[in-house]
């Protein structure tokens, strides 16, 4: 009997060790799992998704101390750049409230990253903005539709993204804030007179139909308003009806590889957070070309060719502070990272970090010798 109950044993001690034989193995594999084998959610209503993946992570948000340096990016009191901090400081000059789309950057950080410190920077310039806001809900800056329209799409984006945050609590009351300043200013748009002149202003422009699209779609979504989701609507639909058969979204009259990818940049996020199954499906078409197109102007070392750029690239235009337009290799990688998710593309990812790692050297002035 005793024999018996030894080979029971023995037999229950071997299935448990197989057991935890399995589990081990499957721990130790689980780095080499290749994430081309897992889905992108078919949701991603505040794309907290694509912000918090590993390589968007990684290159964008890399080191939170550095990002919104008070005394370098912007003042204590959240003016951002230098036209704004001088404006703020000198209370003359131009100054633009787009500038302030920066400090939701550094919200998305703070939250990616866990760092409560860089959320509150980022919440500073974006509540420096709506303190400028005027009573009809413009701000009094040159260029002030388009200008607009950057810095509501960005302050509605990284507020679905903090209300979706363990830092909501924190920040409730101040989101609501934010939340009455930009439905206030996409009224302000769409007033009929300020709308005509803005569509006037942005008609040789297709990158700026996606990114009104999604200044107002994205406030839609965060306070709840349809009228504002049916109208970004219109924007999305001109946006896709103006792309070039070669796949280009054209800019004065040709292409440009930049805001091609910029118009990218705000047309994957309209999918992500507010289209509909039927956008979707038209958007889709609108990317499958857009980014054909775009890869062919980008080789194996991520260096882009801006042959033939209609506004970066070759001094053709100015910043804000009057410095040339280069190409934005940062809008690039992020477009590229997005449609690799959605692909399922490894090695469109990693062409992705080559684009970013290249546009840091050509920045640097260190490109290397061919």
């Amino acid at each position: 009997m005793n024999n018996i109950h030894q080979s029971y044993y023995r037999l229950y001690s071997l299935i448990i060790f197989i057991c935890l034989l399995n589990v081990y193995n499957s721990i130790a594999n689980t780095s080499l799992l290749d994430y081309s084998s897992f889905s992108k959610p078919k949701t991603d209503s505040t794309d907290i998704y694509f912000e918090s993946y590993g390589t968007t992570k990684k290159l964008f948000y890399p080191r939170p101390q550095r990002m919104a340096v008070v005394g370098k990016d912007m003042n204590a009191n959240g003016a951002w750049s230098s036209l704004n901090m001088n404006y703020d400081s000198l209370k003359t000059g131009k100054w633009f409230i787009e500038q302030q789309r920066y400090g939701a950057d550094a919200i998305v950080g703070g939250i990616v990253r866990a760092d409560s410190a860089l959320i509150e920077r980022g919440m500073i310039a974006l509540e420096w903005g709506m303190k400028q806001q005027q009573e009809d809900g413009s701000f009094s800056c040159p260029d002030n539709f388009h200008s607009t329209s950057f810095y509501i799409e960005s302050v509605a984006h990284a507020c679905l993204l903090l209300k979706k945050s363990p830092y909501l609590m924190k920040y409730e009351a101040r989101i609501k804030l934010l939340e009455t300043c930009i439905t206030k200013a996409v009224n302000w748009m769409l007033r009929p007179d300020i709308l005509a002149n803005g569509i006037k202003r942005n008609s040789p422009y297709t990158h700026r139909r996606y990114l009104v699209g999604a200044a107002i779609g994205e406030t839609g979504v965060l306070c709840g308003n349809k009228y504002f989701i049916e109208e970004s609507a219109k924007f999305i639909s001109e946006g896709i009806s103006l792309q070039d058969t070669a796949g280009f979204n054209p800019e004065k009259n040709g292409y440009d590889c930049s805001y091609h990818a910029v118009g990218l940049l705000f047309a994957h996020r309209y999918y992500d957070i507010v289209a509909n199954d039927k956008q979707k499906k038209e958007l889709l078409k609108m990317f499958e070309n857009s980014f054909n197109w775009l890869l062919k102007r980008i080789d194996n070392e991520g260096n882009i060719n801006m042959e033939g750029n209609t506004r970066t690239g070759s001094n053709q235009e100015k910043t804000r502070e009057g410095k040339p337009k280069n190409v934005s290799y940062g809008s690039i990688t992020n477009s590229l990272i997005w449609w690799s998710l959605y692909k399922h593309d490894n090695q469109l990812e990693s062409l992705a970090e080559k684009v970013f790692n290249t546009g840091k050297l050509k920045a640097s002035n260190q490109v290397p010798i061919k």
